[in-house]
């Protein structure tokens, strides 16, 4: 499906990038994955050497630091050719713990990563993207509501999804499809960060919950997988600004995909007013 396609995943040395990385080869694709650990892109390397189909190659870059993601996404396309895929997948929780309670540095730390790190990749990857048609896949997160003690993490990711929306409209007729994806509650290291802060700073209640998480299993990140290679596939060609969740919307059934697109559904919008009116525009 991907045979020579040139797909960059930043965050793709561990967890739910490495996922979408194997599953990228495994289609024949040109990987690039892209993390700021030598270690764990070694490891990384290591683990995709076993799949026979596809290529990988790995680079070292910072995606909160513009020289270097910048430098990085050139290496990549100077030896991979042009972007046929870009996923952003970099992230971390930063400050956890009440708002008042948290370090500034590492809140705005956060941002730097899960905001304008994902900002970052897309405007400097651009230029090497594919003209005729090139996908952008972001990763939105923290469910719904308020995500107490977390507000560095809500912030970013809440801020993702208007960002999808906005480049969405932005780009779609330069035939460059943004959209975002809700992989689920998945066992990476972003829980385990959560299990070791404790329950002074998640609060008791979310402890406990990830704590059952981390022994049931937690979602597969097989399923943010799965999505994404819908969205690197001809099927949702036209498709622009929304935001999936992995695990519950059921995007293969998908038609009239230029009419979903410009609608509300999937998008991050108010419909209903406080009688229960549904808006009419």
């Amino acid at each position: 499906m991907l045979l020579n396609k040139h797909i960059v995943i930043t965050g793709g040395a561990r967890g739910i990038g490495l996922t979408i990385a194997e599953n990228c080869k495994q289609h024949g694709a040109k990987v690039t994955i892209i993390s700021r650990s030598k270690e764990d892109l070694d490891q990384a390397n290591q683990k995709l050497s076993f799949i026979k189909d596809g290529t990988v190659n790995s680079v070292i870059a910072d995606v909160s630091n513009k020289q270097s993601i910048e430098s990085a996404l050139f290496s990549a396309a100077n030896k991979s050719g042009s972007i046929y895929g870009l996923i952003c997948c970099a992230g971390i929780y930063g400050a956890i713990g009440p708002f008042v309670d948290s370090s500034i540095d590492d809140w705005e730390k956060g941002i730097d990563v899960n905001l304008k790190g994902t900002a970052y990749s897309i405007y400097y990857a651009y230029k090497h993207l594919e003209k005729s048609d090139a996908r952008i896949i972001l990763f939105s997160g923290g469910g719904q509501g308020p995500l107490e003690n977390f507000s560095c993490y809500a912030s970013a990711k809440g801020a993702i999804w208007r960002l999808t929306e906005t480049l969405g409209a932005e780009l779609a007729e330069k035939n460059v499809f943004v959209n975002s994806i809700a992989p689920g509650a998945v066992n990476t290291k972003f829980l385990d960060d959560l299990i070791q802060a404790g329950p002074e700073k998640v609060g008791q209640k979310f402890f406990e919950k990830s704590l059952k998480q981390k022994k049931d299993g937690g979602t597969s990140p097989q399923k943010a997988a799965d999505l994404c290679l819908y969205l690197l596939s001809k099927k949702s060609i036209g498709l622009w600004g929304k935001t999936l969740s992995a695990v519950w919307d059921p995007y293969s059934d998908f038609t009239d995909l230029d009419v979903l697109s410009k609608s509300d559904i999937y998008s991050y919008r108010r419909v209903v007013d406080y009688k229960g009116n549904t808006r009419s525009s």
